[in-house]
């Protein structure tokens, strides 16, 4: 496929942009403590910078001192002395041609006062900030004057820095301007509340104050929600006003969201979410103003960029993690190889990772936040040779293999199964989980393009891999599910392994035992996608011993599943333990209360996972030292947990 209108060139007031590919705020956490940019922060800048985008923006920088967005890493452009700091990222991006923009923030109630000598944080009305568990003040006129100044003084030194353009964070409702400008979050009865335009006036006027300083011509970017979307929240002729509005006072641009973080799977859209889903929204706001709009929300492969452009939807198209997940997107679409674009399954452990201040991280590429670390094994193969063996083909197995390869080793992995990806492959059956079987795909394709010799539907012993002489043995062969005692005297008794794979039918009233992630998608994936009460229906109960379910997944996908499962009419126990079951008849205890459910025609057992490593110890007891990996090395855990654990040993050969 061509993409013409992809690498078309932009205009954007005095700013000429090579291409439409623009990269949205991502944040890393990989900032210094004295809001420096450390040797990680721009190996993570330059590895994007070299792939082929027309523009970047920064993570957020923040505009004022006593307002870190509930951390110690962040940027910021409050003081002269951090001008020269940010000239190491824009000089990083003239030196790739692309175009850097500066996101200048001031994050209100996500400033947490244990981060800020215990400063209570400012909003537009009380607000209880339920992401940090602080409670919020209104902010006065006079603060309010400040700010904007302090807005103005940022921009200024962002010009100084080299900056390219400008944006200015007034979407989800989280930062001070979005807040101000949701009637959920602002419920000031002054000049800036009471109505749109009221809401609207501090936005405005730190814009006019932006404007006023910069060069004329100079880009400002206005990233803002298009709606909330929620009852009571801003609607999209709010929004279309509100761009115009922002146009009407020198905006270049505007960079579309949508929703709040009230509603994360709107902001953060996981797997299963529409691919361009914004993309009606923007055409709504492009209707309403002239200035160039881009949005958001997983335009996560290139035809799907292209599409948007050629229906004239957006004039842009903002991508985040899919750059994250893969550097070079831009330039492989260019060169026409698409297939090897490395694809973002949605799974949020990349967000999920920074909300609990910790370093970016990425599940399908263990490399991202992580460039200075690996740099070496980054960089080209080491000469590395000799012979290795892979034993096991799931998600740490086949990032192994690839890296080893890369690094020169002739590499052959085995896989006991009649097909790769292990419990990866099996994670893309539930609802909304297929792109999983995009990333499993492109692994297997990543050790073929390596070179990586593959056997599937094979098994060796101890002494058969000795037999060999590899110089290394990796082991990765996963775990396998927990079938605990008390759940055998089920008349029909299956994991959810062989429910996934339909390995086992699962009968009309089915009970999955276990209410963790695991178990949640295997109701979800069994259950009738419409509860219409039909008698053939099959009627789903799980049983959880913790007060919620899925209490380990900690991303926007979630709280959609939980309600899918609501919708199907799934039925969920926790706080219960199964205390026995014979035949068809379960056994519990809830609230200190002993009962049951009969007619069970099928158990599910969900209960976890265990570690399949008793290869690694027959080596061992042969003499041989192999490193085992992912699963088979620990209490199983995430798909990003093998891939980090298989690039984290490939680098220690």
């Amino acid at each position: 496929m061509r993409y013409d209108n992809l690498f078309k060139p932009i205009t954007i007031g005095n700013m000429v942009v090579k291409n439409r590919i623009f990269q949205s705020p991502v944040g890393s956490h990989l900032a210094g403590e004295d809001f420096n940019v450390t040797e990680e922060m721009l190996a993570y800048y330059e590895a994007r910078l070299k792939g082929g985008m027309g523009l970047m923006t920064t993570e957020y920088v923040l505009i004022s001192e006593n307002t870190n967005y509930g951390t110690y890493h962040n940027l910021g452009l409050y003081e002269d002395r951090m001008i020269d700091e940010l000239k190491k990222l824009t000089n990083m991006a003239h030196k790739y041609d692309v175009k850097l923009c500066v996101q200048l923030m001031h994050p209100s109630s996500y400033a947490s006062a244990a981060y800020n000598g215990g400063i209570q944080s400012v909003a537009a009305s009380p607000l209880e900030a339920r992401a940090i568990g602080e409670l919020s003040r209104a902010a006065t006129i006079e603060e309010l004057k400040l700010i904007v100044r302090k807005f103005g003084e940022a921009a200024v030194r962002a010009v100084k820095a080299g900056f390219d353009a400008i944006e200015i964070h007034c979407c989800h409702g989280h930062g001070l301007l979005g807040r101000f400008l949701s009637p959920m979050e602002n419920k000031r009865v002054d000049c800036y509340g009471g109505n749109l335009e009221g809401r609207l006036r501090l936005t405005l006027e730190v814009l006019r104050e932006i404007r006023s300083r910069v060069p004329e011509g100079f880009p400002i970017m206005m990233r803002m929600s298009a709606e909330d979307g929620f009852e009571g929240g801003q609607s999209l002729m709010d929004g279309r006003y509100v761009a115009k509005r922002f146009e009407e006072e020198g905006a270049s641009m505007i960079h579309m969201s949508y929703g709040t973080f009230t509603t994360p799977w709107e902001t953060l859209a996981p797997n299963g979410t529409p691919k361009g889903f914004n993309m009606e929204r923007a055409a709504a706001i492009k209707e309403a103003v002239s200035i160039p709009v881009g949005f958001i929300g997983r335009i996560n492969e290139p035809w799907v960029a292209e599409m948007i452009l050629a229906l004239g939807k957006a004039d842009a198209c903002y991508m985040g993690r899919s750059m994250l997940c893969d550097p070079e997107f831009p330039n492989k679409a260019f060169n026409g190889i698409e297939n090897e674009i490395r694809p973002c399954i949605g799974c949020n452990h990349c967000i999920s990772n920074v909300n609990f201040d910790n370093p970016v991280r990425c599940t399908m590429n263990p490399e991202a936040g992580r460039e200075f670390e690996l740099r070496e094994l980054i960089n080209g193969r080491d000469k590395s040779s000799g012979r290795v063996l892979v034993v096991g083909g799931g998600p740490a197995g086949l990032t192994a293999a690839k890296y080893v390869a890369y690094r020169g080793f002739d590499v052959e992995l085995i896989e006991a199964s009649d097909r790769l990806g292990g419990q990866m492959y099996l994670a893309a059956f539930p609802p909304c989980k297929q792109e999983i079987a995009a990333g499993t795909r492109y692994m297997i394709e990543e050790c073929e393009r390596y070179g990586v010799k593959i056997t599937t539907d094979c098994t060796l012993t101890a002494e058969e891999i000795k037999e060999r002489n590899y110089d290394h043995v990796l082991v990765c062969t996963g775990g396998e599910p927990i079938v605990p005692g008390f759940l055998k005297g089920a008349a029909n008794l299956i994991t959810s392994f062989d429910a996934l794979e339909g390995k086992a039918m699962s009968g009309v009233n089915t009970v999955v035992v276990g209410g963790g992630l695991v178990g949640c998608e295997t109701a979800d994936f069994l259950a009738h996608p419409v509860n219409d009460l039909n008698v053939r229906s099959r009627k789903v109960t799980v049983i959880e011993m913790l007060p919620s379910v899925a209490a380990d997944l900690k991303t926007s996908e979630r709280p959609l599943m939980i309600r899918r499962m609501l919708g199907k009419g799934i039925n969920i126990i926790t706080s219960a333990k199964v205390l026995s079951v014979e035949n068809d008849v379960i056994r519990y205890e809830k609230d200190g209360e002993i009962k049951e459910i009969k007619n069970v025609d099928t158990v599910v057992s969900a209960v976890g996972v265990k570690s399949v490593n008793s290869l690694a110890e027959e080596l061992k007891e042969i003499g041989i030292n192999p490193v085992v990996i992912g699963d088979a090395a620990k209490a199983p855990g995430t798909i990003h947990g093998a891939t980090e654990a298989a690039v984290n040993a490939v680098a220690e050969l």
